[in-house]
């Protein structure tokens, strides 16, 4: 092996390694896992899916589980519901 093939497969061997940790850094891959995950409980099909996946997504819903990686931001008031 030259030394450019070495550092071809040093460099997928890294990303084969930090893909899990990239894919799992995003909140927004979180909350769309979880909003599917609440629409297949409820058995949402067609428009009413539709409507649901866009109120979750957007965070207006409440019946979906909090995110797990949501970390409370400092200095921020308390939502009053």
């Amino acid at each position: 092996m030259n030394t450019a093939q070495k550092m071809m497969a040093a460099a997928t061997v890294a990303l084969m390694l930090f893909q899990p940790l990239i894919s799992q850094a995003n909140p927004q891959h979180d909350r769309m896992r979880n909003c599917n995950k609440t629409a297949k409980e409820k058995a949402l099909k067609g428009d009413e899916r539709k409507a649901f996946m866009k109120t979750c997504l957007s965070g207006k819903h409440a019946d979906t589980a909090p995110l797990a990686s949501a970390k409370p931001v400092a200095g921020a008031k308390p939502v009053k519901k």
